[in-house]
């Protein structure tokens, strides 16, 4: 039989909070019962982008993690409370309205903090994955429906089916995946992973210049792991290292110079190096906060037409 699958792509989502919007439209003072009660106007969040940082100023990134019931296989809600809650034969995993009144410890169930209590009526809801909507023939819950760049997505397949598609597209659990969950993420690297950011640059004729195109390379036990480039600015990223890898090195070589070597530790945070200069043990500016001019004149050529003749006219050139 097809079940209920939901994928979110990390990458895609930009936390307009339409998906939370959606829900509550949907929710908020309907009764959808038997499925579910109405839900809280403003406390209880069934689906929700939760905002996580990574690396510091001047470089960081933001990703929103969306949180939902992940519809569990091996539910341990189920175990816990097993005349409270049920899994339907499409995979959706739904809570009794009327058995989970009373008990504001059901909320607890949950390991991942997707069951919510809802103060005024006095009961365990959670998400429903829009039951009440696809037994009525809809194809999508109502989040899914509002996600302007496709950032959710529900796959109703055969369980092989499913797992082909984890392969191929490279979908990971949020925690250890022991709970068999049916929400899986896409790009998680995004929220577990670590990243080192760094530039580099040279002085050429007195004037500090961006070293464009070199290469840099990760070094573990001196075995190199990972190679990339530096773009225009002079700046280069290695991304979807593990963390806590501990120490390792980061190489730069330029022709004509001798090679930057740069020590670092990988913990639990990404690592945001200083800008290094060639042939000097000197710091230099990193492009990102006052570029150089052959940076600016690079940076025109990845304007539009428009917006390169007023930069230039602008700066006079």
């Amino acid at each position: 039989m097809k079940k209920f699958h939901m994928i979110i792509d990390l990458e895609k989502c930009v936390g307009c909070f339409n998906c939370m919007l959606a829900c509550k439209d949907e929710h908020v003072g309907n009764k959808w019962l038997p499925y579910t009660d109405e839900q809280q106007k403003h406390e209880d969040k069934w689906i929700c982008p939760e905002l996580t940082e990574r690396g510091e100023a001047p470089y960081t990134e933001v990703t929103y993690v969306t949180k939902t019931c992940m519809q569990c296989d091996n539910a341990p809600c189920i175990k816990k409370y097993p005349d409270v809650l049920f899994r339907r034969s499409d995979g959706i995993v739904l809570i009794d309205p009327q058995r989970a009144k009373g008990n504001p410890d059901i909320v607890n169930a949950c390991p991942y903090g997707n069951i919510h209590w809802n103060e005024e009526l006095q009961v365990a809801q959670k998400c429903t994955g829009c039951a009440h909507l696809l037994d009525q023939g809809w194809t999508e819950p109502r989040c899914v429906q509002a996600c302007p760049l496709h950032a959710i997505q529900t796959v109703f397949c055969e369980d092989y089916q499913w797992d082909q598609l984890v392969e191929t597209q490279g979908l990971k659990p949020i925690t250890s995946g022991e709970n068999r969950p049916r929400v899986m993420y896409k790009n998680l690297y995004c929220y577990n992973k670590c990243f080192i950011k760094g530039a580099f640059a040279f002085d050429k004729d007195g004037i500090e210049e961006a070293a464009v195109g070199i290469k840099v390379e990760l070094l573990i036990n001196k075995v190199v792991v990972a190679e990339t480039e530096t773009d225009f600015l002079g700046e280069f990223k290695i991304d979807r290292i593990p963390k806590d890898s501990g120490k390792m090195t980061i190489k730069a070589s330029m022709d004509g110079y001798d090679p930057i070597l740069v020590d670092l530790e990988i913990k639990d945070k990404s690592v945001v190096l200083d800008c290094y200069k060639f042939g000097t043990d000197e710091l230099g500016k990193p492009a990102v906060i006052l570029p150089n001019e052959h940076a600016n004149e690079l940076a025109v050529q990845h304007m539009t037409k428009a917006d390169a003749e007023e930069t230039k006219e602008a700066y006079g050139k």
